[in-house]
């Protein structure tokens, strides 16, 4: 037996403490001895890491707000959405299917980005991820609508979703359904989380709402279309040789727009003024207004209140306030000596300008009660004549050197003339 006070030699040491005391010694302890400095870096770098996925998510979705416009194509709003998530979302592939809404006029969308899946396997993946019947964080069985719920199948069984991972999440407004955004990576990635499934719900709630009001936006757009042709055709029903004339200087007007460089929302905005030009003839009375001859004095002032007869029934109606400027301004002439405000030059607004020559020239070579529909080219020669005088120069210019427009709009309803046309 050995003697208990008896020193024991260092290299009998038992050899967990020997290995211990050199790990000591090269800095090289267990995790529980880690410097806490170390542990805080560490803390830090994840907290940052977060930070910068949540700050990437919450861009993604001001991006979106900002971006949003009830008339943009859902088409290009879609595929830019999709990239946007692919960004933040590490997946194969990511596609959204929108269903149909033959009540708006919507055919229905489809479109997905990273690697392509044929859309029948698209289809039978998704159905078979509904049937799992799951949801996010504990892949439990959801009773009811299955379109109230999200679909989260990290692993399973069937040979669509075998070796891969899938979120299907619906697009929901209320209790209407409006389409799906379905999420695929490999099973080799990570399993999908809480974090996924978050961002892509938030994301198509801002969606579902935008879709729903583009919805609506379009019911009030034809709404407000028909409204539009209803006072047209009052007005040509109250003048039947005028019939067609609106139309075509709306067609016309912007036509001369796209020459002048006008977008599309310019565009439309002089075709309505267009439309709308001589909406205040309704006002004027139909002795005066039908009158076969020549026109008195009297009768000649009565006819230059239209246009401020029109701006009066328009002002009121919100959705006419842009196009105002150009009905009352489109008897204004450059030198001045125009109506109702005596406007000259740069100070008669450019569509007033555009819409201006839109309804001379169609006045000119239309027929009416006291005469024939003036042959092309002496519509040419009052035109040329009134250039920088009656008519801003560069609008005339944009006509007249346009033989194809002159064709189309001289021979369109109500016009006679054509090139080569003679008087009499």
């Amino acid at each position: 037996m050995s003697n208990p006070n008896e020193t024991r030699p260092e290299s009998t040491r038992p050899e967990s403490m020997s290995v211990t005391s050199e790990r000591r010694a090269a800095g090289s302890c267990p995790r529980e001895f880690d410097d806490p400095a170390a542990r805080v870096e560490r803390e830090l770098e994840r907290l940052s890491e977060a930070l910068g996925e949540k700050f990437e998510e919450v861009r993604l979705i001001h991006d979106l707000t900002d971006r949003l416009g009830l008339d943009q194509d859902i088409s290009e709003l879609g595929r830019e959405l999709l990239l946007s998530l692919r960004r933040c979302v590490r997946v194969d592939t990511l596609a959204m299917e929108l269903v149909a809404d033959p009540g708006s006029g919507f055919a229905g969308y489809s479109d997905q980005v990273g690697e392509r899946i044929e859309l029948c396997e698209l289809r039978e993946l998704t159905a078979s991820a509904w049937r799992e019947g799951t949801r996010a964080l504990g892949d439990r069985p959801i009773p009811g609508d299955r379109a109230a719920t999200v679909a989260v199948i990290n692993r399973s069984p069937e040979r669509s979703l075998r070796g891969r991972r899938v979120i299907v999440v619906p697009i929901r407004r209320r209790s209407e359904t409006l389409g799906h955004l379905v999420a695929v990576r490999s099973e080799r990635e990570p399993e999908f989380g809480t974090a996924e499934v978050d961002l892509f719900r938030s994301v198509l709630m801002i969606l579902a709402v935008h879709l729903i009001n583009q919805r609506q936006f379009r019911d009030l757009q034809r709404t407000f279309e028909g409204t539009v042709r209803s006072l047209v055709a009052a007005l040509d029903a109250k003048d039947v040789y005028t019939g067609g004339h609106s139309f075509r200087v709306a067609d016309l007007a912007a036509a001369l727009a796209i020459r002048l460089g006008y977008d599309e929302i310019e565009t439309q905005r002089i075709r309505m003024a267009g439309t709308l030009h001589d909406i205040g003839k309704i006002g004027v009375e139909d002795a005066v207004l039908l009158k076969p001859g020549g026109l008195s004095e009297m009768e000649f002032d009565k006819i230059k209140r239209h246009p401020s007869l029109g701006y009066e029934i328009l002002k009121d109606i919100p959705g006419f306030r842009d196009i105002l400027p150009a009905v009352r301004h489109h008897h204004e002439s450059w030198d001045g000596r125009g109506y109702p405000d005596g406007l000259r030059g740069e100070t008669i607004p450019r569509d007033a300008q555009i819409l201006a020559v839109a309804d001379a020239f169609d006045a000119m070579v239309s027929d009416r009660p006291y005469r024939q529909g003036m042959p092309l080219e002496r519509v040419i020669e009052i035109l040329r004549n009134g250039r920088g005088e009656q008519w801003a120069a560069d609008v005339v210019d944009a006509l007249i050197e346009c033989d194809d427009l002159l064709e189309e709009y001289s021979r369109r309803d109500g016009g006679t003339a054509g090139v080569g046309d003679r008087d009499g």
